[in-house]
């Protein structure tokens, strides 16, 4: 007796299905040895090819052409059985072959095969969404109508528990398929709640949502069937919020309401799933992008609130189901609106504010007394430029404009205004230029409408308070290296201000170079000189001073960024490639030059390059090893980006020799919540010739470490703290992007604060806060060719010098004592005295320096006096005119 064909429909282990070899025993025994051999090769095709099963079918298809047709459904059937479970694609493959072989042939279907092996199929997911209409066509014409609904409600229960997604026109189907069984739209609601309530982890078509929202919304579903529609959670490129409709339509939303249906969880986990599910979406083109919550939810968290209220489960809406976290600030309006706390993942999460496009009035967050300043800062960063491929300028107006009529978001723009009009007022002069800037681009007719009294605060902030700050917290004036102030005014005087094309470091020697001219400085003096020429034509040029020689480099290279061709000064004639090239360039900056920490031998013949010491006639070059630290005895080296241990160099050949520890103060133990900044640890031994350091210095050495907040915002740190050698310290918050603080200067004769020195926009260049963040100066640095000049406008007027490489400013001396005793105790009085004259009497202000600051007995720190006071004028002219326009703007119109 021949067994039905549905009992060759594996019922287990679909992946050692031997269907195919079951038929054919039974049917075509002549055959049945074959059919047991391709059944065997299949396993080991499988085996062979299993990362690439789509291959396995192209080898399948190949064997196939050789079988009778009445055997092929069966083959196919066995194929797409062994590849379940394998992805969803290869075995779709199968079963369509199976079934295109059965049309193609007209071969007989056994219906009861036909279901089981439809059923089987779908449950392992590899059922082909186009033969979903094939399958339910032949259960219209196989069975009674009745039957074949019911067989259609099995079908699709088996389909939405394996990981195939549903078809689109699912409601559709089920409506056909109840009409003809003569039931109506209440059973239609049935069978798709039913089969949408056990639907997980899978992309719902948003038109199957919305169809199946329409008809569940009719004939509302029961609570058990509500409570598997609320897990739903659909996958793919959609934000939710046509589910969302569908639960809002069909009473789910009012059930969670009520608490008669309760999410896995509860409520607040489900809030915070829904937001970790659809902050990003997948794009078409490949990666994630966010995109903006529905407007159901904010809605129904309204709606919610008093069951959210009542849980204790923290509110989390930060995290994402990619790599991402953040936070929406319509979602965040929402749940503070309602009343619900969320957890504050603090300030280094990114807070995504919507602009125009904001589905809130965001009052609620703007009043949050943590969160509402977070949200004026982002509101303000939409005016700021934002790139080189965005918008180059900023935007004027404040937070106020782009939100205009939020009280919270005013109160919070009022503090910012009062922060600038503060610096104007009291700030360093740096800062007070920077922040009457900032105030004529921020005080739009909206903000100054908005903020009660601006025109009465800014008649009160006076620029002279500012002019006092800045003298009292020290110049850079102030310092001197005399030796090295000669050498620029030789170059000057032979080729003009912008002689000196750039400097490179054999610390303590600096080497300042021109076109044709290079000189050597130590702390007590010139070391050397040379004349020199590069050919015609070079893009850039370096001179390095080693062993009392100077190693001239150049290249033709139209984008350098080192040189590739050198000679000794001395032999100019006998021009060579160096071995290594990388360091053959001036110093560009700590990343450009490792703040200039590049050592001379101890016996004063050779200069440490990082892979090896170069000494006068040397073809080795300058490797790419710039960072150094020595403590008098022993020298460390190591790269910028190098991410390794620092090595211990040979004290003879300069060589590397492995891992080595450090001096004591370069190894503290961080901070809680803090890390150690290895590439900027400084340390070197004070030269004999100077007894202290402007950095400050302790038993003969100088140096500084940096330790910085490891969660940030931004792609680099924004917190840090600065540490002395000599023990002094200040936390320093940056006030842009990339920003890093490089030491400590204690101002001469005692300034009531240190000064924290950083880099600035310009690579070269420095910026000096005072330890409370204020800005107070900024100085140029030399040019470098690799970062050449370009007008752009700027904020502050640079202070008067150029600014050292880092590493040499632990070199320099006071220029003046009694001048810096004289300004750290100014009065208000003086500092009033000096700005009346800027702006009355420019050409007797040098006059006026001399009469209220007679103590100032050097001219450069005198002319330094009354450049800031110029600067001060400026100010307080552009203040005045923000004080005429605001008082025009707050005139009712």
């Amino acid at each position: 007796m021949i067994a039905p064909l549905e009992s060759l429909v594996p019922t287990t282990a679909p992946h050692a299905s031997t269907t195919y070899a079951d038929w054919a025993a039974a049917h075509d025994p002549a055959a049945a040895g074959e059919a047991r051999e391709l059944v065997d090769g299949m396993r080991t095709e499988l085996g062979r090819t299993w990362t690439k099963p789509g291959r396995f079918v192209d080898a399948m298809a190949v064997r196939a052409r050789r079988l009778p047709p009445a055997h092929l459904p069966w083959f196919w059937d066995t194929v797409g059985h062994r590849l379940i479970g394998c992805g969803s694609r290869p075995a779709s493959r199968a079963y369509a072959a199976a079934r295109a072989a059965e049309a193609e042939h007209g071969l007989p279907v056994d219906p009861g095969y036909r279901q089981a092996n439809a059923l089987l199929f779908a449950a392992g997911g590899a059922m082909p969404a186009k033969e979903f209409k094939a399958h339910q066509r032949f259960l219209t014409e196989t069975l009674e109508p009745s039957a074949a609904h019911t067989a259609l409600g099995e079908f699709l229960t088996a389909w939405v528990e394996s990981p195939a997604d549903l078809p689109t026109d699912l409601v559709r189907r089920v409506r056909a398929s109840a009409k003809a069984a003569g039931h109506t739209d209440e059973e239609v609601a049935r069978m798709v709640g039913a089969i949408l309530a056990a639907t997980r982890d899978k992309a719902v078509p948003e038109a199957l949502l919305e169809a199946a929202g329409s008809v569940l919304a009719a004939h509302p579903p029961t609570d058990p069937v509500v409570a598997g529609l609320v897990e739903i959670f659909p996958t793919g490129a959609t934000d939710g919020g046509a589910w969302l409709r569908l639960l809002t339509g069909c009473g789910a939303a009012e059930a969670m309401a009520d608490g008669r249906v309760v999410p896995e969880g509860g409520l607040r986990r489900w809030v915070g799933h829904f937001a970790h599910m659809y902050q990003y979406a997948t794009q078409s083109g490949g990666g994630v992008a966010r995109q903006q919550l529905p407007p159901e939810l904010f809605d129904l968290v309204i709606q919610w609130g008093p069951r959210l209220r009542a849980e204790t489960t923290p509110l989390t809406v930060h995290t994402t189901r990619h790599h991402y976290q953040g936070v929406d600030t319509d979602l965040l309006d929402a749940c503070l609106a309602a009343g619900v706390p969320v957890v504050d993942p603090g300030p280094e999460i990114e807070t995504h504010f919507w602009g125009e496009h904001s589905r809130r009035d965001l009052a609620a967050l703007a009043a949050d007394p943590v969160l509402g300043p977070r949200l004026e800062r982002l509101v303000h960063e939409e005016l700021l430029p934002n790139g080189p491929l965005g918008r180059r300028e900023r935007r004027p107006g404040s937070a106020v404009t782009l939100l205009p009529g939020n009280t919270g978001i005013a109160q919070q723009v009022a503090r910012r205004v009062k922060g600038l009009v503060d610096t104007v007022a009291g700030g360093g002069m740096a800062g007070a230029e920077e922040a009457v800037a900032e105030l004529e681009l921020l005080l739009d007719q909206p903000t100054v409408a908005a903020l009660d009294g601006i025109a009465d605060t800014l008649a009160e902030a006076g620029a002279a308070g500012a002019l006092r700050r800045s003298l009292t917290a020290g110049l850079p004036e102030e310092l001197a290296w005399p030796a090295l102030e000669s050498v620029h005014a030789e170059f000057a005087a032979e080729g003009g201000p912008d002689a000196v094309a750039g400097v490179t470091a054999t610390w303590p020697v600096l080497t300042v170079f021109g076109t044709d001219r290079a000189v050597a400085v130590a702390p007590d003096g010139v070391r050397g000189s040379c004349r020199f020429a590069v050919p015609e034509g070079a893009t850039m040029h370096a001179v390095h001073y080693v062993g009392g020689s100077f190693l001239v480099s150049w290249t033709h290279s139209p984008n350098p960024y080192c040189c590739d061709t050198a000679c000794w000064a001395d032999r100019p004639e006998d021009t060579f490639t160096p071995d290594e090239t990388f360091g053959l360039a001036p110093f560009g900056g700590h990343l450009d030059g490792a703040y200039g920490f590049q050592f001379e031998t101890a016996d004063g013949t050779g200069r440490h390059g990082g892979e090896g010491v170069l000494r006068a006639g040397g073809r080795e070059g300058i490797d790419r090893d710039e960072l150094q630290l020595g403590d008098g005895i022993s020298v460390w080296t190591n790269a910028v980006y190098a991410d390794r241990p620092w090595q211990k160099a040979d004290p003879v050949t300069g060589e590397p020799v492995g891992p080595s520890p450090l001096p004591r103060f370069l190894t503290p133990t961080p901070e809680d919540g803090m890390s150690l900044d290895i590439e900027a640890l400084q340390l070197a031994p004070l030269p004999a010739t100077l007894t202290d350091s402007p950095l400050g210095s302790r038993d003969g050495m100088v140096g500084t470490r940096i330790q910085f907040r490891t969660r940030h915002r931004h792609h680099a740190p924004d917190h840090f703290l600065v540490e002395s050698v000599d023990g002094r310290t200040a936390r320093f918050d940056v006030d842009r992007q990339g920003q890093r603080p490089w030491a400590l200067w204690a101002p001469p004769e005692g300034s009531a604060q240190d000064v924290v020195l950083t880099d600035a926009d310009t690579p070269t260049g420095v910026r000096a806060y005072a330890a409370d963040g204020n800005l107070l100066w900024e100085q140029d640095g030399h040019h470098s060719p690799r970062h050449p000049k370009t007008k752009r406008p700027r904020r502050v007027t640079p202070s008067g010098g150029t600014a050292l490489p880092p590493a040499f400013w632990y070199l320099l001396r006071s220029r003046d004592p009694s001048g810096s005793r004289a300004l750290r105790t100014v009065r208000r009085e003086t500092a009033d005295t000096l700005l009346t004259a800027a702006r009355t009497d420019p050409t007797a202000l040098r006059t006026t320096v001399a009469r209220e600051l007679p103590e100032i007995t050097e001219p450069p720190l005198a002319e330094a006096v009354a450049a800031l006071a110029e600067r001060a004028a400026r100010v307080e002219d552009r203040r005045l005119e923000l004080h005429r326009r605001a008082t025009l703007l707050a005139q009712p119109r």
